[in-house]
């Protein structure tokens, strides 16, 4: 390198800046969907745990409304800004023995969500944000459009499908970046 002529020692320099800076701008952005990546575990993580224990306390509420008999005191606020109350009192039996599994299933989504952003590594975070992504959001919005639309609220089953296509594609993103 001492006997190069000073040409050759300035394009070697020049080349070896260049590439670093490229280098610096991948690790940078590489770093930025990483952290997307853990931002986007932990938010679902809260989403999905605020649900499932909704469901379980309001399972125990309807076990106790059902107990008493009045079936004109029948809800279940977390259905009811998208199911419509008839289907709710009609179901209500149906919903009170699904409930505890969907409580079950957000609350275990949560957890592992929040696991997978704050212990979890690199590669085995990406995994668990594409299967959450994939079975529980995609399939969500894979499934929705064959339900019947006199079963929903006004405009909810649409916003409930956005949310989820929310959900996959910056799960998609998060996990693939």
């Amino acid at each position: 390198f001492y006997n190069t002529p000073k040409i050759s020692k300035f394009f070697f320099f020049c080349v070896s800046y260049s590439v670093c800076a490229k280098m610096n701008k991948l690790c940078a952005l590489a770093w930025v969907l990483v952290y997307f990546c853990r931002i986007v575990l932990i938010v679902n993580g809260i989403i999905y745990a605020k649900s499932g224990i909704n469901y379980f306390s309001e399972t125990y509420e309807g076990f106790e409304l059902r107990e008493n008999g009045d079936s004109s005191m029948y809800s279940f606020p977390v259905l009811e800004p998208v199911i419509k109350d008839e289907v709710i009192k009609d179901q209500y039996t149906g919903l009170l023995i699904l409930a505890p599994f969907m409580g079950a299933a957000y609350i275990c989504v949560a957890f592992t969500s929040l696991a997978a952003a704050f212990f979890f590594r690199n590669p085995e975070a990406s995994i668990t944000l594409l299967l959450q992504a994939s079975l529980l959001s995609m399939l969500g919005c894979i499934v929705r459009p064959y339900e019947p639309d006199d079963v929903y609220n006004e405009g909810a089953k649409d916003s409930v499908q956005n949310a989820q296509l929310v959900a996959v594609i910056t799960g998609w993103i998060g996990a693939f970046g």
